[in-house]
């Protein structure tokens, strides 16, 4: 997996709101000041741009009848664990098609190659982002947030 963008994006995630992200300039200087190098902001900002509304038209709404059938590439990069954990996600409502979609096409987009084999962890946090970025999404973002939360260790029971 791209590290350096997944870095880019997991501090844009955790230190601003989506409104300053998208007016990007000042964003931009913080993440210079922060030590990531420019390549890495535009990669990332690439990256966030096709979580939004231009990157959900590239996916038409599966039926309700449909089943997910992984490619050769999305097989290497996402583990048996990685896959379960998208199929559990859209089982209990967090994940609809659509978002599983954006969700395994932006995970394929931090791959280095086929060789990069995505973790558990930062499947969990591309949900998240993509989440963020569909504002119909609210429940969904607030469900996947207390499923990380429990998982999270000394998390209350």
């Amino acid at each position: 997996m791209n590290e350096n963008v997944l870095d880019v994006l997991l501090y844009l995630f955790e230190n601003f709101s989506l409104p300053d992200i998208e007016t990007g300039a000042n964003v931009r200087d913080d993440l210079g000041e922060a030590g990531f190098f420019d390549d890495e902001i535009d990669d990332a900002f690439d990256w966030l741009s096709a979580t939004r509304g231009d990157g959900r038209a590239r996916f038409a709404a599966p039926g309700s009848d449909a089943v997910r059938i992984y490619a050769g590439a999305e097989l290497l990069v996402l583990d048996t664990q990685c896959r379960g954990f998208i199929t559990y996600l859209e089982y209990v409502g967090v994940l609809n098609a659509q978002n599983r979609e954006l969700v395994i096409d932006r995970l394929m987009a931090l791959a280095d190659d086929e060789a990069a084999t995505a973790e558990l962890e930062q499947v969990k946090w591309v949900v998240m982002m993509v989440l963020s970025q569909d504002t119909d999404q609210d429940m969904a973002y607030a469900r996947m947030e207390a499923i990380m939360h429990a998982e999270a260790p000394g998390a209350a029971h």
